[in-house]
């Protein structure tokens, strides 16, 4: 019986240490029901589902508090993002493990490179100072509307 219980105990360990590590990014698809009932998500989650915002025709990601995700044109599929320094300092990149919304579908899928989190390989970023619903999108930084 604790052998049973001991291997229990070591398999929620390593879940835990792949999500922390980025190899447990999942798609977006199933990444809501990874967590059962009885588990919380890592004190680090960002918590995204989709909604419509003004000035976008389909909905968009946002992370827990309502705030739209947005990437930036400077940066390119599969590498570390580019906004650092000054520019960070309005466009912070989205730090953290991604957690879908439970009960939402959002076809992508979510990873990290070096700790910023990604969206179907393109790197997150949030604006300072927006509030839930806004949408500051412009040249550079263009809101996330994930494919239906």
């Amino acid at each position: 019986m604790r052998a049973g219980l001991r291997a229990a105990g070591l398999g929620l360990v390593s879940v835990a240490l792949l999500a922390g590590s980025g190899w447990g990014a999942s798609s977006a698809l199933g990444a809501s029901s990874a967590l059962g009932a009885s588990q919380r998500a890592p004190r680090n989650a960002v918590v995204f589902r989709t909604q419509h915002v003004a000035g976008v025709k389909s909905p968009v990601l946002v992370e827990g508090k309502g705030l739209v995700v947005y990437t930036f044109t400077g940066d390119s599929r599969g590498k570390a993002g580019t906004c650092t320094g000054p520019c960070a300092a309005i466009w912070p990149p989205v730090r953290g493990v991604p957690v879908v919304a439970r009960g939402v579908r959002i076809r992508g899928k979510f990873g990290k490179i070096n700790g910023q989190v990604t969206f179907n390989g393109w790197p997150l970023y949030l604006f300072t100072g927006e509030k839930p619903r806004q949408n500051h999108a412009d040249g550079s930084f263009k809101a996330v509307a994930p494919a239906r």
